[in-house]
C-alpha cells in the first residue's frame, strides 16, 4: 500500500476515531519518516538541527551534526534559558558572540567547547547571536545548563542581501563583515542581512577572477553546488560590482550585457524584491550599470533602482588604502547614505534618518504593523483591513496614550500583561491611567473587526508618549501564518472576536505572526446576490473594494490556511463553480507566497468536500507538493458551538489543538 502525504493530512474515514493528540503525533512522525520535510531535532536541545536556531546566510546544514556557513558574515540566532551557554567548534575558529543584544565579543582561534558565559547570567531567557569571521568555520551545536533549553528567537521578518567583492565583505577593517556597510545597513534597517561577497570577485568571469553573475547562484563562494532559494526570500538585494572587472579586461559591452542578465536572473529568484544597482565607489562602468537598470525598467520591472554614490565618501579620510577599500568610518558613512535610500523604496523610514516619522507616529519604523494596513493613502492615518490586524511597538517612559479619530472598540496589551478591552472610545485614549515603572515597555493593539453591522472607526493616528520618551523595535517572530476564511475565521460570537479565533490562537501558540484575511458572511465565489468572494478579494487590500491590490512584498507568509465554503451553499454556488474557484485561489496563494505551505480545510459543516479535495489534487498533480487537504471531521461537538455554525471560545481552542500540530509538522517545528 502506498502512503501519500495527502493520506496523512486527510485520514481515511476508518482513521477518524483516533484521539487528536495521537493523530497529531502520528502525522508528525510519519512525515519525518517519509522525508517530506527536513529531519528536525527536538526543539530546544541546542543541536545543529534544533529548529529554534535560525541560520542567516547560506549555511550547509545537510549533515545534521555540523552547520557550515558559506560566503562572508553568515550568522545564527537563538534564545535560551538558564545562566550559561557554550558553543561547540570543531577546529580553531574566530567568531563574535553577542548575548542579550550586548556587544559582539571576539573569540579568537578557539576550538572545542567554548564557554561564552564565564560569568554566569541572571536566571531567565536570553538571546544569542554568533557570527563567524574566519578559520575552520563549523558550528556543532550549543551546550546549555541542565534542564535548560533553546527558545525560538524573535528575528526580523524581512531580509536584505548584499552582492559584491572585498568592499562589501569589509576587507581591511578590524572586524571584516561586521564593520562592512552591508552589515551596518542591515542592522540599521532592522532586517536580517546576508553578504554574497568575496575579495577579488568580478561581475563577469575571467581567468583569475570569479564572476558573481554565475557564482551568486551557488551554495558557496567556490564550487558548483546550487543554492536552494526556497531557504529564504530577500526583500531587497544590493549589488555593488564592477570595481575588479576593469583590471581583468572586461569590456563595457560585456559588462552591460552581464549586468542586465544578472538583474534578470535575480528577479527570477526573488520575484518581489527591490533590486539596487550601486555605483561603485571608484565610478567604474557607471554608464553600463545605468543602462542595465534602464533595460530592466524598460521591460516592465519597476523594482530595479540605480544608486548614485557620488560624494558619499571622501578620499584620504574614509579609506584604508588607495584601492577603494573604506575604513570603518567610511563604511558607517556608506550605510548612513544607503539605508534611507533602501528604506524609502521599501516604504519604511530608516531609524535615525531625516525621513523617519516622529516616535510613535504613523510611519515610525519601530511600529510593526501586522496584517493588511493601508499606509499609503495618508501619512497621518493608517487603516487596517480584514480581521485580526494588529500593531506592536516598544516605548520608553511611564505612560502611553493612543490617538483615535472617531469611536472604536479595541484591545490593548502592555508588557505581556492582561488584555484590556476599550469600548466605544475616541480621541486621545489613556492606556496607562496608573503610570508604569520607568524603563522599556511593549504595547500591542488590535481593533474590533470593521465588518457586518459593526462600523467603528479603525484608524491609527499615533501614540502620545512622555516628554523625552521614544520608541524601539520590539522583538518579532520570524514566521507568519495567514488564515483565509469567513465569520468562523473572524471569530464571530467569541468573547474577543479575532483574538479568540483559532487563527490567532494558533499563531500565538506556534510563536508566529498571524493574519486573518477573513470577513463575516464571505463566500469563496463572488455571487450576484452580493456575497463577497474571497477567490477574487484575496489579492486586494480591502475585502469590500475592487482596488487597490495588496502589495505582497510587504510580508511573506510561511503557511496559509484556507477555510471557505460554509456560506457558498446559501448563495447558489454550484459544485463546478466552487471547485474551479478553489483551484484558482490555491494558485493565487502560491503565486503570492512561493515557499508557503498551503492547507485547505474541510469546512466544519462538511460542505463542498469532494470539490475542495479535487482542487488540492489539481494543484498537487500540477507539481505543487506544498498543498494539503485537512480533514476536520469530528473536530467539533455540539458543546463547542454558539449556534449551529459558529464555534464558541472552547470550540476555537479545540480547533487550535487539532490544527496547530499539523501546521507545525509541515513548517518544521
Amino acid at each position: 500500500m502506498q502512503i501519500t502525504p495527502h493520506d496523512l493530512i486527510a485520514p481515511r474515514r476508518a482513521r477518524r476515531g483516533l484521539p487528536a493528540l495521537l493523530t497529531a503525533v502520528l502525522v508528525a512522525c510519519l512525515l519525518s519518516w517519509m522525508g517530506s520535510s527536513p529531519a528536525q531535532a527536538a526543539p530546544g536541545d541546542g543541536s545543529v538541527s534544533d529548529p529554534n536556531i535560525v541560520y542567516v546566510g547560506r549555511w550547509d546544514t545537510s549533515s545534521g551534526t555540523a552547520a557550515v556557513p558559506h560566503w562572508s558574515g553568515a550568522y545564527l540566532q537563538t534564545a535560551f534559558t538558564g545562566t550559561t551557554v557554550k558553543v561547540r567548534a570543531r577546529d580553531a575558529v574566530n567568531f563574535y558572540a553577542s548575548i542579550d543584544g550586548g556587544p559582539d565579543v571576539f573569540h579568537a582561534g578557539v576550538r572545542g567547547t567554548v564557554n561564552l558565559t564565564p560569568q554566569p547570567l541572571a536566571a531567565g531567557t536570553h538571546t544569542l547571536r554568533i557570527s563567524y569571521r574566519s578559520g575552520d568555520t563549523v558550528f556543532q551545536g550549543l551546550v546549555l545548563d541542565s534542564g535548560a533549553r533553546t527558545v525560538s528567537p524573535s528575528t526580523p521578518a524581512s531580509l536584505i542581501e548584499f552582492v559584491g567583492d572585498s568592499i562589501t565583505a569589509g576587507a581591511l577593517t578590524d572586524r571584516l563583515a561586521l564593520d562592512s556597510y552591508a552589515w551596518k545597513t542591515g542592522e540599521r534597517l532592522g532586517m536580517r542581512h546576508t553578504r554574497i561577497a568575496r575579495a577579488g570577485y568580478c561581475l563577469v568571469a575571467r581567468s583569475g577572477c570569479t564572476g558573481l553573475s554565475s557564482q551568486f547562484f551557488r551554495l558557496g563562494s567556490t564550487g558548483d553546488q546550487n543554492w536552494d532559494f526556497t531557504r529564504y526570500r530577500a526583500n531587497a538585494v544590493v549589488v555593488n560590482l564592477g570595481t575588479n572587472d576593469i583590471g581583468h579586461g572586461v569590456s563595457g559591452s560585456a559588462f552591460q550585457a552581464a549586468y542586465t542578465k544578472f538583474l534578470s536572473d535575480l528577479r527570477a529568484r526573488y520575484p518581489q524584491a527591490h533590486l539596487f544597482a550601486v555605483q561603485t565607489l571608484k565610478k567604474r562602468y557607471v554608464a553600463e550599470t545605468k543602462a542595465a537598470v534602464s533595460a530592466r525598467n524598460g521591460s516592465g520591472d519597476s523594482r530595479v533602482h540605480y544608486v548614485d554614490t557620488t560624494g558619499w565618501l571622501t578620499d584620504g579620510t574614509d579609506y584604508e588604502d588607495g584601492n577603494g577599500h573604506p575604513n570603518e568610518a567610511g563604511h558607517t558613512k556608506f550605510a548612513n547614505r544607503l539605508a534611507p535610500v533602501i528604506a524609502d523604496r521599501l516604504r519604511t523610514a530608516a531609524p535615525g534618518s531625516t525621513r523617519a516619522a516622529a516616535p510613535g507616529q504613523p510611519g515610525d519604523p519601530n511600529i510593526k504593523f501586522v496584517g493588511r494596513w493601508d499606509t499609503k493613502s495618508s501619512s497621518t492615518l493608517y487603516t487596517p483591513y480584514w480581521a485580526g490586524a494588529y500593531y506592536r511597538v516598544g516605548f520608553t517612559g511611564r505612560t502611553v496614550k493612543l490617538k483615535q479619530r472617531n469611536t472604536i472598540d479595541f484591545w490593548a496589551r502592555i508588557d505581556n500583561g492582561p488584555v484590556k478591552f476599550y469600548d466605544d472610545v475616541k480621541g486621545t485614549v489613556d492606556l496607562t491611567p496608573s503610570p508604569l515603572s520607568s524603563g522599556n515597555h511593549t504595547l500591542q493593539v488590535n481593533y474590533q473587526v470593521v465588518a457586518g453591522s459593526y462600523r467603528g472607526d479603525a484608524v491609527f493616528q499615533g501614540l502620545v508618549l512622555d516628554s523625552g520618551a521614544t520608541t524601539f523595535a520590539p522583538p518579532a517572530p520570524a514566521k507568519l501564518i495567514e488564515f483565509v476564511g469567513d465569520s468562523i475565521t473572524v471569530g464571530t460570537t467569541t468573547s474577543q472576536n479575532a483574538r479568540t479565533a483559532y487563527g490567532w490562537l494558533i499563531g500565538e501558540r506556534l510563536g508566529t505572526e498571524h493574519t486573518q484575511i477573513a470577513q463575516g458572511g464571505a463566500c469563496l465565489v463572488a455571487t450576484a446576490d452580493g456575497c463577497v468572494g474571497l477567490e477574487r478579494q484575496f489579492t486586494r487590500l480591502n475585502p469590500n473594494a475592487p482596488t487597490p491590490d495588496w502589495d505582497f512584498s510587504r510580508y511573506q507568509a510561511d503557511a496559509v490556511v484556507i477555510n471557505l465554503g460554509t456560506n457558498d451553499v446559501g448563495h447558489g454556488v454550484s459544485s463546478t463553480q466552487f471547485q474551479s474557484a478553489y483551484t484558482s485561489l490555491l494558485r493565487k496563494a502560491r503565486a503570492a507566497y512561493p515557499r508557503a505551505w498551503i492547507f485547505a480545510l474541510e469546512t466544519f459543516r462538511g460542505r463542498y468536500v469532494p470539490q475542495t479535495q479535487a482542487a488540492v489534487k489539481a494543484v498537487t498533480d500540477g507539481g505543487d507538493t506544498r498543498v494539503s487537504f485537512v480533514d476536520t471531521t469530528g473536530w467539533l461537538g455540539s458543546g463547542d458551538l454558539t449556534d449551529s455554525v459558529h464555534p464558541n471560545d472552547k470550540g476555537h481552542r479545540v480547533i487550535a489543538d487539532r490544527l496547530a500540530p499539523i501546521i507545525a509538522a509541515r513548517m518544521g517545528g
